[in-house]
């Protein structure tokens, strides 16, 4: 009788412990809200540092730009649709300009600010349905080595 007056008592005075709550359900892994990539140019070699960048589909695309200080030369990073490097650097060079004008803009995708050695900038765009897509650098004489490519995985 002791024992289960003992038993009873214990199970009486256990804490009881509340249901965990509902985790929140999570983001589907196809559909990324901000996708992060670092490039920079490589000094004076009037390259970028990565050829090609991979990112999947959805989202956001946040560059971050970078100019180390080591170069002695301006640069900037143009996303454009496949096939357009050409047509929009050119268009830069024809017109003196860094930048794409507002023809060329339609075949932008996004687009980095010109900046000076030792400097970065970031800037966002919407990621593209998966494809290949070109980046290049605008600066006068820089479009034929300062390019590469952007795939959109699905």
């Amino acid at each position: 009788m002791r024992l289960c007056f003992l038993l009873l008592l214990s199970i009486a005075c256990t804490p009881t412990v509340p249901p965990a709550a509902e985790p929140k359900p999570a983001k589907a892994p196809d559909e990324p809200a901000i996708q992060e990539i670092t490039i920079g140019a490589r000094g004076n070699l009037m390259a970028y540092d990565q050829g090609e960048l991979r990112v999947r589909k959805g989202g956001t695309l946040r560059i971050t730009f970078v100019n180390p200080a080591e170069a002695t030369m301006d640069h900037n990073i143009v996303f454009v649709q496949a096939g357009q490097t050409q047509v929009v650097a050119e268009q830069c060079t024809d017109e003196g300009s860094l930048l794409p004008n507002a023809e060329a803009l339609k075949k932008v995708l996004g687009q980095s600010q010109t900046i000076q050695p030792g400097k970065s900038t970031v800037f966002e765009f919407e990621t593209p349905a998966p494809g290949r897509y070109e980046y290049v650098c605008t600066v006068r004489g820089h479009s034929q080595t300062m390019r590469g490519w952007l795939i959109v995985e699905p």
